[in-house]
């Protein structure tokens, strides 16, 4: 037996099957690397974080904006002053977008060790959205990259787990690697305990979806020590099955 999670996406269906002690294949025993190192925990606990921030940002910002805020050149703050800053201007944009009806979700990631000071903010889609960032942040330049499908989502959370390790480290001032709004959606998923004595080497793809290859692991967890499989499962738009 092993457990079988699916997390539902609007365009694609993630997949992780483990065996775990609860539930193993028979016979199996469990792989004695018990004591990982702290460079293979180091590791772990950054795939875990990449996988929950590409699912939160896939639940709550699809086709949405990965914003990059920039400080003049003559004009860069302390970290203190940034991160002041930085909630100012959330807060006035959760002000004007209040008075249209529009509820305001972001992720902050603020990176300065070793290069020049900046945020980075996934935003919404909204109509206006980006003449009211521009005109919100008065402390240099903003620059606007959107977000059309799960590649995107998948390169910029790993991107913002990584490239924020040396931050992350030293910093006292932000305290978190990144900074979701309250009022974002929780991945969540569903559980199921397979009858089966082995993963299928070859992924079930149901009709209307494609396997992501590159999303496709498997192996045997040097944490764990048991037996594990992911990948991700994309759905097949309508403009991509007219020209097949």
């Amino acid at each position: 037996m092993y457990v079988l999670r699916t997390y539902v996406f609007k365009n694609s269906i993630e997949i992780e099957k483990k065996h775990t002690h609860r539930f193993r294949k028979k016979g199996q025993k469990r792989n004695q690397k018990s004591n990982p190192t702290p460079e293979t925990m180091k590791k772990y606990n950054l795939v875990k974080q990449v996988d929950y921030l590409r699912r939160l940002i896939k639940l709550n910002f699809y086709e949405g904006y990965h914003m990059v805020l920039t400080y003049d050149k003559n004009d860069r703050p302390t970290p203190e002053l940034a991160k002041k800053q930085l909630n100012n201007f959330i807060a006035r944009m959760r002000y004007h977008l209040k008075k249209q009806g529009v509820e305001f979700k972001y992720i902050t990631v603020t990176e300065y060790e070793n290069k020049a000071l900046h945020h980075h903010i996934i935003i919404q889609d909204i109509p206006g959205i980006l003449k009211l960032v521009t005109k919100q942040w008065k402390h240099g330049q903003v620059n606007f990259t959107p977000m059309h499908d799960d590649d995107d989502v998948d390169v910029l959370a790993n991107y913002l787990i990584k490239e924020t390790s040396k931050t992350f480290k030293t910093d006292g001032v932000h305290k978190t690697r990144y900074n979701p709004s309250r009022n974002l959606e929780k991945p969540t998923y569903t559980e199921e305990i397979i009858m089966a004595n082995s993963f299928r080497k070859e992924p079930s793809v149901p009709k209307g979806y494609i396997l992501d290859r590159d999303s496709y692991v498997y192996g045997v967890s040097e944490v764990t020590g048991y037996e594990y499989q992911k990948y991700t499962l994309i759905k097949i738009r309508v403009s991509e099955r007219m020209r097949n």
